[in-house]
């Protein structure tokens, strides 16, 4: 099935998307960044909206699983808490296999001076929102 080759790779957006608005909301609610009152009552709406793809993920994957129930639950237990919200970002942790595999394509001049940049714009990045 065609949507069984893009869906996960729509999800892990849907994802980093949803960490990124999350830690915006949470600087809204510290005070920490500010914005106006209808864009933070709009980022937490797409907070919510959100939340349905990752429920529709686990339904998805419960159906091609082709599992029984009790069997889906017990070999996707850590899939099913990340989709409680607040459980989210532990989902990242997944990801950490793929950096690893990165890893190993850091020796190609390409691929390390790629990442490189990318760290010093992140760090760049996180330096601005700090000030």
């Amino acid at each position: 099935m065609d949507a069984e080759r893009w869906w996960p790779p729509f999800v892990e957006v849907v994802a980093l998307v949803w960490i990124v608005l999350f830690v915006v909301d949470v600087a809204v609610g510290f005070d920490l960044l500010a914005v106006s009152e209808s864009l933070a009552t709009a980022i937490r709406g797409v907070l919510q909206w959100l939340l349905v793809v990752f429920l529709l993920d686990v339904a998805l994957l419960y159906r091609w699983s082709e599992q029984g129930p009790r069997a889906f639950v017990r070999s996707n237990w850590f899939l099913i808490l990340t989709v409680v919200p607040w459980f989210r970002p532990l989902r990242l942790f997944r990801i950490g296999r793929s950096i690893r595999a990165l890893r190993l394509l850091t020796g190609s001049r390409r691929v390390g001076s790629f990442l490189n940049k990318l760290r010093r714009k992140c760090h760049s990045l996180w330096h601005r929102l700090r000030e």
